[in-house]
């Protein structure tokens, strides 16, 4: 349903395309052109249209509407280069005809995923409906570098909520994975001199990132 859903806003963008084009047309060689940029549009819709929304906000109209999101296998936020591997493969799912190549990766493997989310490493998730505000705190907060792209803020947000249900020895664990980022916005002389705790760094960032969005908006980040 999804699929028929993207389906259909790609046919529409594309008549509307047609249309306006049309209107400018006027003798052979212009209808010419006309033609052959619809050929380009209608190359760029099917090839990008799924693969651009998944790279920015990790699922498509379609998909968004029904609650399903595209993740890599190990949870983390879609990127450019797994929308891009996972959509320009679904050729080879379609051979050899109507996604048959597809539908039958898909049976075999345990998580259902065509061969385009196996050679990218995603998958396609329900993604249950999240509360506006959230119930994780902290003592302190402190502005994370500016650098830091979304993906990072949220493996720093995701891993101060799971936290409350941690030990401290996973909690420094799973906070020795993201040091790096840490690392990089300090002074390195400086740094290694200090004792600073990773855990309370990322949760001083988390408080600070959950705070700013919901003064901005009371939507997941």
């Amino acid at each position: 349903m999804a699929w028929f859903i993207d389906g259909t806003i790609r046919l529409v963008l594309l008549m509307a395309f047609s249309v306006s084009l049309s209107m400018f047309t006027s003798g052979i060689e212009s209808e010419r052109a006309v033609y052959g940029l619809l050929l380009i549009l209608q190359f760029l819709i099917n090839w990008f249209y799924t693969t651009t929304f998944e790279a920015l906000t990790g699922t498509t109209p379609g998909k968004r509407i029904f609650g399903l999101w595209v993740v890599h296998d190990n949870a983390t936020p879609i990127t450019w280069s797994g929308s891009l591997t996972r959509n320009f493969l679904r050729v080879a799912d379609f051979l050899p005809f109507f996604y048959m190549t597809g539908l039958v990766t898909m049976l075999i493997d345990g998580r259902f995923r065509r061969l385009g989310d196996l050679a990218a490493g995603t998958l396609v998730v329900y993604r249950d409906k999240l509360s506006s505000s959230t119930s994780f705190s902290h003592d302190s907060s402190t502005p994370p570098p500016d650098w830091l792209s979304r993906e990072d803020r949220v493996a720093i947000v995701d891993f101060a909520e799971r936290s409350q249900t941690l030990s401290p020895e996973r909690q420094q664990e799973l906070a020795n994975v993201l040091a790096h980022l840490i690392d990089n916005s300090h002074n390195p002389d400086e740094y290694t001199n200090q004792n600073n705790d990773h855990v309370d760094t990322l949760k001083s960032w988390a408080h600070w990132i959950i705070r700013g969005q919901e003064d901005a908006q009371p939507k997941s980040i």
